[in-house]
């Protein structure tokens, strides 16, 4: 069960970086294509996306050490 929860801690790590990447490249597409590189709609799209990902993952974090 050891491997689950570093494969789980490994994988946020991963989804945070990630995040950080789209955030990164939705900026600058928006800004090459004329648009407010800041736009908290874009910020919020991004950012819901990878909540999800996270929740889940957080998810089977708790079930892993429950099942420990």
């Amino acid at each position: 069960m050891d491997h689950h929860l570093r494969e789980i801690a490994d994988c946020l790590d991963e989804v945070l970086r990630l995040q950080s990447r789209v955030m990164d490249l939705s900026e600058q597409v928006s800004e090459a294509a004329g648009m407010n590189p800041g736009d908290r709609t874009l910020r919020g799209k991004v950012t819901g996306l990878f909540f999800g990902v996270q929740a889940y993952l957080e998810e089977l974090n708790r079930l892993a050490k429950d099942t420990a």
